[in-house]
């Protein structure tokens, strides 16, 4: 298994007595659209949501994950404005110039 972000290889979960060592997150997303469910009362509120139209999983290692610009990222792709997986979102974010996460 490798990050979606870096491309490292990540490890399983480490147990201990005492804890435990996490290398990665796995997240579940995919491409999605806005839908809308009307409520069937008269005075009843629309409900907006994503609707998950090709799910994927991805997984992001920990120095990722805590990267703020790779965060906002993936809060873009959680809350319906930028899906992860658009080639501009990913193409715009290999142009930048700041350093790789540490991973050491």
């Amino acid at each position: 298994m490798e990050c979606f972000h870096c491309g490292r290889e990540v490890r399983e979960t480490t147990h201990t007595q005492k804890g435990y060592r996490v290398d990665y997150y796995l997240l579940h997303t995919g491409r999605t659209e806005w839908s809308f469910l009307k409520d069937p009362k008269e005075d009843g509120a629309t409900l907006h949501y994503l609707k998950l139209l090709e799910p994927l999983d991805i997984i992001s290692c920990t120095g990722c994950y805590d990267n703020p610009r790779i965060r906002e990222r993936l809060d873009q792709d959680f809350n319906g404005s930028i899906s992860i997986l658009d080639g501009e979102a990913i193409k715009a974010s290999e142009k930048d110039t700041s350093p790789p996460p540490d991973h050491g």
